[in-house]
C-alpha cells in the first residue's frame, strides 16, 4: 500500500491522474465496512489521492463518491484513535474545499472562504499550501477570471510549487492561453471582466455613461478620473474636490452622467454639487444646497454623508438631495433627522434656477426620488413615513403616510423603491406592508386609482423595477432570511417567482430585454441572470477574489443598456 501511496502521490504531482485512477480504482471498490478500522489510516490516503485526481481528471462523480467514502472512514477511523491520523486531518479538510467543483452553486463561496482561512489561520505546510493556492486560482480560472487567477498562481512559492508542479504548470499554460482570448467574444457571453484604473487610492464612487463608453471614477482623496471603458486610457480628471476630501468636508459621493454624456454630475459633501462639461473639460456649474459639510450638521447619528444626483430623462432636469449612506443605532439619541436630509431640489439644468423644492418633517429621512419619462411628475418617498407626488407646478396629486421602513443601518441612503412605468402613467413604490401601484389616469387626484401587491407578514420590498412590458419586478427582504424575487403584472392576478434562493438584501433590479438580462445587486455581489428563464448567466463575487470572511463594501453602478456593471475593487475597477 505505501509503494502505491508514493505512486499516486507522484503521479498526481506530475499531472498523471488516469494513472492514478487507474491504480486506485480496483482498490477501493473492495472497501468494507469491516476493513474500516483495520486499514483506516492506508484507505484514508489513498481515497484522497484518488479523489484529486479524479477531480482534476473532470470526473466530479468519481470525486464525490470518494469524498464520500473519505468521510464515512475518516469518522469511523476518528472515533478509535484521532492520533493515528496523521495527514488525513488536511486531506478531510482538502476534499471539504475543493467540493466547490462538484457540488451546488451556493456552497461554492463557504468552501473558498474556508480555503481562504486556511491560508490566512492555518499556515499550511508546502504541501498544502500549494494545493490551496491551486485550488483557489482554478475557480477563478473556471469563472473565467484570468486577473485573479493569475495573480494567486504567483503567490505560489518555488517550494510550494515543487509538491503540485504538474497541475500548477498546466493551470498557469491554461491562463495565458485565455488570457490571449479576444475580450469583447467572452463579454458577449458574460464569461470574463476586465480591470482598469491605476491610481494610488481606494474608491470612493463610480458611474458609467448610458452607452458604457466612459467610466467616471472618484477616489478617496478627491481626485475625479473619467476613463474609456474601451481601453482604459484617460479621458479627463479633476483634482479641484481634494480639498473638501483633506478637510473632512467630503467623504463620499454621488455621480451622474447628462443622457448625452456630455456633463457629469458630482454630488459632495451636503448639498455639495459640481457638474463637469466634458467636451470643454472643465467646471461648468457649482451648487450649494444648503452646502455644508458634515461638521456643520446639528447632532446626529448619521455617517458617509454625499448628495445624491440625477439627471431627467433627456437631461432637462437635475434632482439634488443631500444625505447619508448609514447611521449608528447606538448612536440614535432621539434627536430629529437634520434639514438636508429631509430636503430635495430640482434644478432646471438649462437655467440653473430651482424649479421644485420642499423640505419634509423633522421625523421625515428621504429613501427614494425618481422622475418620470416624460418628466412631467416627480416622486419623492422618506423612510416610514411620506410618499408624494408632484406635477412640475409644484402641485402635489398624491400623498400617502405609508412609505417602506427598512430597518437596516446600511440602507438609510437612497434607495431603489420608487419606480414609474416607462411610459409614465403607473407608479410602482414600496409601502411598510404591499407594493402599491398608483394609476395615473388624469389631472385629477381624486380619480387616481391604486392597487396593492400585499406582502408577507414582517416582509418588505427591498427594490422594485418595471420591465416594457407593465410588470413589476419586486424583492421581497425579511430580516435574516432569504430574499425572493417576484414579478407581477398589473391588474393580473398571481405572481411569478423568477428566484427563490441565494439572495438576502437585493439593493437594485435591473431589466434589459433588449438583451434578454436581468442585473441584480446584493451587496456587493451581482448577478447577471437570463430574464426570461431565471438561470443563472454570471455571478461577480468580490468576496471569491479574495475569500474574504470579513464584510466587503464595493462600490457598483449597473448599466442596463449596455450589458455592463462597473464594480470597484481596491484601487482599481472591473467592467464585466
Amino acid at each position: 500500500m505505501e509503494h502505491m501511496l508514493n505512486k499516486s502521490r507522484e503521479w498526481n504531482r506530475t499531472g498523471r491522474y488516469a494513472d492514478t485512477i487507474a491504480l486506485w480504482e480496483p482498490v477501493l471498490q473492495d472497501i468494507s465496512s469491516r476493513n474500516h478500522l483495520q486499514h483506516g489510516t492506508v484507505i484514508l490516503p489513498g481515497l484522497y489521492f484518488y479523489a484529486e485526481a479524479a477531480v482534476l481528471h473532470g470526473e466530479f462523480a468519481k470525486a464525490a463518491q470518494a469524498a464520500r467514502q473519505f468521510e464515512e472512514i475518516y469518522r469511523v477511523a476518528a472515533e478509535a484513535n484521532r492520533d493515528e491520523l496523521g495527514e488525513a486531518v488536511h486531506m478531510k479538510n482538502m476534499l471539504q474545499d475543493m467540493a466547490f467543483l462538484f457540488s451546488r452553486e451556493r456552497e461554492k463561496t463557504d468552501c473558498l472562504r474556508s480555503f481562504g482561512g486556511s491560508l490566512e489561520y492555518g499556515k499550511p505546510q508546502p504541501v498544502w499550501a500549494s494545493r490551496i493556492k491551486y485550488f483557489v486560482a482554478l475557480a477563478d480560472y473556471l469563472d473565467y477570471n484570468v486577473v485573479d487567477a493569475e495573480r494567486k498562481l504567483s503567490e505560489i512559492s518555488e517550494e510550494e510549487a515543487a509538491f503540485f508542479a504538474g497541475p500548477i504548470d498546466e493551470l498557469r499554460q491554461k491562463i495565458k492561453e485565455r488570457s490571449r482570448l479576444d475580450y469583447k467574444s467572452l463579454r458577449a457571453r458574460h464569461q470574463a471582466f476586465i480591470e482598469l484604473g491605476d491610481y494610488e487610492e481606494w474608491i470612493v464612487q463610480v458611474s458609467l455613461n448610458p452607452d458604457a463608453s466612459l467610466l467616471a471614477v472618484m477616489y478617496r482623496d478627491g481626485e475625479l478620473k473619467v476613463l474609456r471603458t474601451a481601453d482604459g486610457e484617460e479621458v479627463c480628471s479633476f483634482s479641484d474636490s481634494k480639498p473638501l476630501f483633506q478637510e473632512e468636508k467630503a467623504g463620499e459621493a454621488g455621480l451622474a452622467f447628462s443622457p448625452d454624456s456630455r456633463y457629469l454630475a458630482v454630488g459632495l459633501g451636503v448639498g455639495i454639487v459640481k457638474v463637469y462639461d466634458f467636451a470643454k473639460k472643465e467646471l461648468h456649474a457649482e451648487y450649494a444646497y444648503p452646502g455644508l459639510d458634515w461638521e456643520q450638521l446639528e447632532r446626529n447619528a448619521y455617517y458617509e454623508e454625499y448628495t445624491y444626483v440625477a439627471f431627467s430623462e433627456t437631461g432637462r432636469y437635475l434632482l439634488i438631495v443631500p444625505t447619508a449612506g448609514s447611521y449608528d443605532p447606538q448612536g440614535d439619541d432621539g434627536y430629529g433627522i437634520p434639514e438636508p436630509y429631509r430636503t430635495f431640489y430640482c434644478v432646471e439644468f438649462a437655467s440653473g434656477e430651482v424649479i421644485l423644492q420642499h423640505t419634509f418633517s423633522e421625523k421625515c429621512k428621504i429613501a427614494a426620488v425618481q422622475m418620470s419619462a416624460d418628466e412631467q411628475l416627480l416622486a419623492v418617498g422618506c423612510f416610514g413615513k411620506d410618499i408624494t407626488l408632484w406635477d412640475m407646478t409644484g402641485r402635489a396629486v398624491y400623498g400617502e403616510d405609508d412609505f417602506v421602513w427598512l430597518g437596516l443601518p446600511s440602507r438609510v441612503g437612497m434607495t431603489q423603491t420608487v419606480a414609474f412605468s416607462r411610459d409614465s402613467k403607473k407608479l410602482a413604490y414600496a409601502s411598510r406592508q404591499a407594493v402599491r401601484i398608483i394609476h395615473l389616469t388624469g389631472d385629477d387626484a381624486d380619480a387616481i386609482l391604486t392597487e396593492d401587491i400585499p406582502m408577507p407578514e414582517n416582509s418588505v420590498c427591498g427594490a422594485l423595477c418595471w420591465d416594457s412590458q407593465d410588470r413589476v419586478i419586486f424583492a421581497q427582504y425579511r430580516h435574516n432570511s432569504p430574499s425572493r424575487l417576484l414579478r407581477y403584472r398589473s391588474g393580473s392576478e398571481g405572481m411569478e417567482v423568477l428566484l427563490d434562493q441565494g439572495l438576502y438584501d437585493v439593493e437594485g433590479i435591473y431589466v434589459s430585454e433588449q438583451h434578454e438580462e436581468m442585473w441584480i445587486y446584493d451587496s456587493p455581489v451581482v448577478q447577471v441572470r437570463n430574464y426570461t428563464t431565471g438561470a443563472l448567466v454570471q455571478k461577480y463575487d468580490p468576496y471569491q477574489w479574495s475569500y474574504s470572511s470579513y464584510m466587503i463594501s464595493n462600490q457598483v453602478f449597473i448599466q442596463p443598456r449596455a450589458s455592463m456593471a462597473a464594480i470597484s475593487h481596491k484601487t482599481k475597477i472591473r467592467l464585466g
